[in-house]
């Protein structure tokens, strides 16, 4: 049976949900205020890494792995012509001192014995010949060959179009409600009227909480702030990405060095400040020097949703029948954006998730 679903947010949950839900013939209606992939799914870095943790029965570990699985499904289906500008790119986490070497080497320890996945402990003196411009007082790093780079803005734009491609439309209006009679989903309403539905995905981004509190459903995402640069570096590019603490560094398509990033509590102010700028570029140079004499081309700021135990939320459990959550993908929104969206497309119509999704449920945080 077809249904009529319309989601709120244009990002790249938003838009993966459309992709799959137009595709298995659905109409689906996407509300975006702005435009397609505006806020933090046009402005993310779009690395694509396997998380390490300490167990790998982790839930979270799981759902990753199944996303990077999506991401290069898509690649073959929607992004043909390598629109995307999706590749594989070898990435490495740095230590920066014995205690965090310490960490990553337990969180390898415990993965390898489980996965035939290219990942190494490195000490610099073994990485060193990868590039030889970091720092000698990194202590080494954890070397991820099965990893992968994504221009973010193209692919949810792509997600998108092939959703257009589908049948679905594009509303630029903001909801100012989602409506509900009885216990159920009737549709949402904007400033130019109401638009029926059998189904709502609610994939606002910071804004999902702001948008759910009429309905009575509380959901613990805030917005949180993260300042990139864009560096006209001193040749030759980064042959990987780099990965240390809260900060990166790589060399995306377009030639530029890109560093970053700040996580900033500051409500919903997306301006860039000179203090973020001051800071990435100070962790920067001294992960690698040869980055002070660097010009800088670019400064951006976005608000990434994120949750107090920084998992996503993707529950169709709370709230009136009809009602899908998936938000909260905060710094790995583009990493798990496909499976957020496929997730919350089975939901919608009733289907059992591929991978279990149960511990991101809005209840764990009651």
């Amino acid at each position: 049976m077809s249904l009529n679903v319309a989601i709120v947010g244009g990002g790249i949950a938003g838009c993966a949900s459309a992709y799959y839900l137009a595709r298995d013939g659905h109409k689906v209606t996407l509300f975006e205020r702005d435009s397609v992939a505006s806020h933090a799914s046009g402005f993310a870095l779009g690395g694509i890494i396997p998380p390490v943790r300490n167990s790998v029965v982790d839930d979270f570990e799981k759902f990753s792995l199944h996303s990077i699985d999506l991401h290069r499904q898509l690649n073959d289906t929607i992004n043909p012509s390598g629109e995307t500008n999706f590749s594989r790119k070898p990435s490495m986490a740095l230590a920066l001192d014995e205690f965090e070497a310490r960490r990553l080497i337990a969180a390898y320890k415990s993965y390898s014995e489980h996965s035939s996945s290219d990942i190494r402990w490195l000490s610099h003196g073994e990485f060193s010949h990868i590039d030889a411009r970091v720092s000698p007082s990194v202590v080494g790093g954890l070397y991820f060959g099965e990893a992968y780079e994504v221009d973010p803005y193209k692919l949810t734009l792509s997600l998108w179009q092939a959703a257009e491609n589908s049948g679905a439309e594009l509303v630029n209006r903001e909801v100012v409600s989602i409506d509900e009679t009885g216990g159920k989903v009737t549709g949402v309403s904007t400033d130019a009227g109401s638009h029926p539905a059998d189904a709502v995905i609610a994939a606002a981004g910071p804004w999902s909480s702001q948008l759910l509190e009429p309905l009575g459903v509380s959901v613990p995402v805030t917005p949180l702030k993260g300042q990139i640069l864009r560096l006209q570096a001193p040749a030759p590019v980064l042959p990987i990405s780099l990965w240390w603490g809260e900060n990166y560094a790589s060399t995306k398509e377009d030639g530029l060095t890109w560093i970053g990033t700040t996580e900033e509590e500051v409500g919903f102010d997306d301006r860039t400040t000179d203090e973020a700028r001051d800071s990435i570029i100070g962790s920067a140079v001294e992960v690698l020097p040869y980055l002070e004499n660097a010009d800088l081309v670019q400064q951006t700021a976005c608000l990434r949703p994120i949750t107090p135990d920084r998992a996503p939320i993707v529950d169709s459990s709370a709230g009136p029948e009809g009602l899908v959550i998936s938000t909260g993908g905060g710094r790995n929104g583009i990493l798990l954006g496909p499976a957020m969206g496929e997730a919350a497309s089975d939901l919608v119509v009733g289907t059992a998730p591929t991978v279990n999704i149960d511990s991101f449920s809005l209840s764990r945080f009651s």
